[in-house]
């Protein structure tokens, strides 16, 4: 949500029409529909990317490499990375790795003037891989950059009280995270957990249990403290996300975008860094960072907050937003800090829009959790029958029978478009079947 909706805002001037394409390029079906059309109606192909070249995201690499191999339109990447265990050595990669890797950058720079990765650790693993500085520019991640440079970290307190209020971002196949979380939410009863995983907000918003939990102190099932006593929040918007964390006096934790989401805010900052893709980002944007291997399992928040240093931040904001505008205009992307883009409509729109707060768990006791309990019931009631109303509805309170409405009349609508694409389709083929025919009478002397 981030890195999107930053690009999507940097890249919306005023004549420009920056439509979302709901990840259908990364999908196995249709492809090649997807790629006919995105030739015939686009004039360009953006991807804000995160930690793609990893082990677990090869086979999507290798369907966008596909899909890219095949457009005939530019194709610029925004801030790609790589995600490996931290010190790993380029020359002990795996072949597939290299391979998928290799041809998703070469079809990429077959329509650009060049990639933009997340840090020199991505840097050097390209160019080991043979890809050289001309061709691949370090701008980190493009969530830093939506709003023009940011302002400096500034502590709020001098010290961390008992009830100071924080967010903790976790994840939970590092090692002794649930000790990290479970001593710091102890100490501090008004901190809060913000997950990041879909899992997650499944979890809180139906009580969907994992199908096995094998560590419990994990806030990962319904049984847990935190699940219980409704600390925990998750985001379904950027705006949501960094307006709360303007309300909290630190934020910490092992994921990048967590704490990301924080300095965004203003709100002080410090990573817990477990891998390169974590190293690399905060090193490059100066946001401060521990090498959790490095820490106690269950650090207290209050030393992390008082060694860290806050002031390099603000020092690489100017040069950092410099390097991300000059990338964008080597691969001739209009932006909107150039003299005559600006688009303050976009940013009135958007101003305007309703976004669902936090979401709560299903055993929240004020008032607002309640509400949104209430939402969930009412869909669930209600929304199985045609689609009426929609699971993202589900947790704005009050419910308003008028949003599901229209959404019903966006899906007919949609389904109208479909159905003519499938009509205009048989009529095509009609056609080629109809014209196969005629010459196969002529050439074999059949009447028809």
């Amino acid at each position: 949500m981030l890195f999107y909706s930053a690009v999507y805002r940097v890249i919306s001037v005023p004549d420009a029409e920056v439509v979302a394409n709901a990840y259908v390029h990364e999908r196995p079906v249709h492809l090649s529909t997807y790629i006919n059309r995105t030739n015939e109606e686009f004039d360009r192909f953006v991807l804000p990317m995160a930690n793609s070249y990893r082990a677990t995201f090869l086979p999507h690499l290798e369907r966008l490499a596909e899909v890219i191999e095949r457009l005939t339109i530019p194709v610029t990447v925004v801030g790609i990375g790589a995600q490996l265990p931290y010190g790993t050595e380029f020359e002990t990669l795996p072949d597939d790795y290299k391979k998928i890797v290799t041809r998703f950058t070469r079809a990429v720079l077959d329509r650009s003037a060049s990639i933009g990765v997340r840090g020199e650790y991505t840097a050097r693993m390209l160019k080991y891989l043979g890809f050289g500085d001309e061709h691949v520019r370090v701008i980190g991640c493009p969530s830093m950059f939506g709003n023009g440079p940011l302002g400096p970290l500034v502590r709020k307190v001098d010290y961390l009280g008992y009830d100071s209020p924080m967010a903790i971002s976790y994840t939970p196949k590092v090692k002794g995270v649930d000790r990290l979380v479970e001593a710091n939410t102890n100490r501090y009863p008004n901190s809060v957990i913000v997950p990041q995983q879909h899992q997650r907000l499944a979890l809180m918003l139906w009580g969907e249990n994992p199908a096995k939990v094998s560590n419990k102190r994990m806030p990962i099932h319904t049984d847990h403290p935190l699940y219980e006593n409704d600390r925990m929040r998750f985001f379904v918007d950027a705006s949501t996300w960094v307006k709360f964390m303007a309300e909290q006096h630190f934020a910490f934790g092992t994921r990048i975008h967590g704490n990301v989401a924080a300095v965004l805010a203003g709100t002080p900052a410090v990573v817990l860094a477990h891998d390169s893709r974590t190293v690399e980002l905060a090193e490059y944007h100066g946001i401060p960072y521990r090498l959790y291997a490095d820490l106690p399992p269950d650090i207290d928040a209050q030393q992390l907050y008082q060694e860290a240093d806050f002031d390099v931040f603000a020092t690489r904001q100017v040069e950092t937003f410099e390097t991300y505008l000059r990338f964008l205009e080597h691969n001739d992307l209009a932006h909107v800090f150039q003299p005559g883009n600006e688009n303050p409509a976009y940013d009135k729109a958007l101003a305007a829009a309703k976004f669902p707060g936090p979401v709560h768990t299903l055993m929240a006791s004020d008032v607002v959790g309640r509400r949104q309990v209430m939402s969930r019931l009412r869909w669930l009631r209600q929304g199985h029958e045609g689609d009426l109303l929609r699971p993202e509805y589900a947790f704005e309170p009050p419910f308003r029978e008028p949003r599901g409405l229209k959404s019903l009349e966006e899906r007919v609508s949609q389904l109208e478009k479909e159905l003519k694409l499938q009509q205009n389709f048989l009529a095509n083929w009609r056609g080629r079947v109809s014209r196969a025919l005629r010459i196969n009478a002529s050439s074999t002397g059949v009447r028809r």
